[in-house]
């Protein structure tokens, strides 16, 4: 049986037009993510850019690379209230399946407007009764005269759209606020955002310096895949699997990439000289165990010296080393 396609892959671009760009990875191209039921996508917003109003068939969460947004979110509920937050750089959002937002895999997407629109498939004349219009050419102009697909541009701001600091509660925390992990990146659990425990998500952060920074070898010991997506940088990832010497994927990487981590393998990650690399992940649990297997607080460290030396046929000094890096 040949192995698995494991190497990093660019999202493919599924909307492109003056108001942004919408880039996915899908499991047809990457079955390492169809492998582990994940799904991973790109948004880029210009000025005015504007996301139709949609819901998704799975929960997901945004992790904001750079600039801001205004951000709508209509929780799943008769009269429920819409939640409208501005998103600024390091911020991350959780909204679950179903929820609607106006500002965005393999997901499904149901859009709620333009020619993808869920209700251009319903008979105008039906419609128009269910919504209490007047005819079928009403409908029409209702719900099928936006002409673009899930992107477009406004033509002036929307004034009357505020954001309030108090709907951030709950869906929205800044990364910032999130203290190191034993990692030495950041990792956004259950714990700094409830939300992403409906999820089953957490979002791993890593920002390694230039000059061939290297981060792990680490784990998830708790049956955690994670998608990587290279936010900025290049260098080169391994990835190793049980079954001695396994190496299921050792490649240069650059910014704009997406890798898949299947759960316990480990994972190695080196940065080129010159640049560094910045690194963001979908967890698939909401409190991860990452740990490294070496220096203080890994595998490693954890265990009786003594264990160590016999494991490894290693000597104490290296064990020390090991142990204490």
């Amino acid at each position: 049986m040949a192995a698995p396609d494991m190497s990093p892959k660019a999202g493919k671009p599924l909307v492109q037009n003056d108001a942004g760009s919408y880039l996915a990875w899908s499991g047809k191209d990457q079955p390492a993510l169809a492998g582990e039921k994940l799904g991973c996508g790109l948004l880029v917003l210009k000025p005015l850019g504007f996301a139709l109003p949609h819901y998704a068939d799975s929960g997901k969460f945004g992790y904001v690379l750079g600039g801001s947004a205004v951000v709508g979110v209509l929780p799943v509920g008769v009269d429920a209230r819409e939640r409208v937050v501005r998103l600024e750089a390091a911020d991350v959002i959780a909204m679950r399946a179903g929820e609607g937002t106006w500002c965005p895999g393999d997901f499904s997407y149901f859009i709620l407007a333009g020619p993808m629109g869920v209700l251009g498939g319903l008979d105008a004349g039906l419609l128009a009764t269910a919504s209490g219009l007047t005819s079928p050419e009403q409908a029409a102009t209702a719900f099928r005269s936006q002409p673009a697909a899930l992107l477009t541009r406004l033509s002036r701001k929307l004034h009357g759209v505020r954001p309030r600091e108090h709907d951030r509660h709950g869906i929205v925390v800044n990364a910032a606020r999130v203290p190191p992990d034993s990692t030495g990146g950041k990792t956004v659990t259950a714990a700094h955002l409830p939300a992403l425990a409906q999820l089953g998500l957490s979002v791993g952060l890593a920002l390694l310096d230039a000059g061939a920074a290297v981060r792990g070898p680490w784990v998830l010991r708790d049956a955690a895949a994670q998608a990587v997506y290279v936010a900025r940088g290049s260098g080169r990832v391994q990835v190793a699997s049980a079954g001695g010497a396994s190496t299921l994927l050792d490649a240069e990487v650059a910014a704009g990439s997406l890798l898949v981590v299947p759960r316990y393998a480990v994972a190695l990650v080196a940065a080129d000289d010159a640049g560094g690399m910045e690194l963001v992940s979908l967890i698939k649990s909401s409190r991860p165990a990452m740990e490294q297997f070496t220096g203080k607080g890994s595998v490693i460290g954890g265990l009786t010296p003594e264990i160590v030396q016999a494991a490894l046929n290693a000597s104490p000094e290296l064990v020390e080393q090991l142990r204490t890096k």
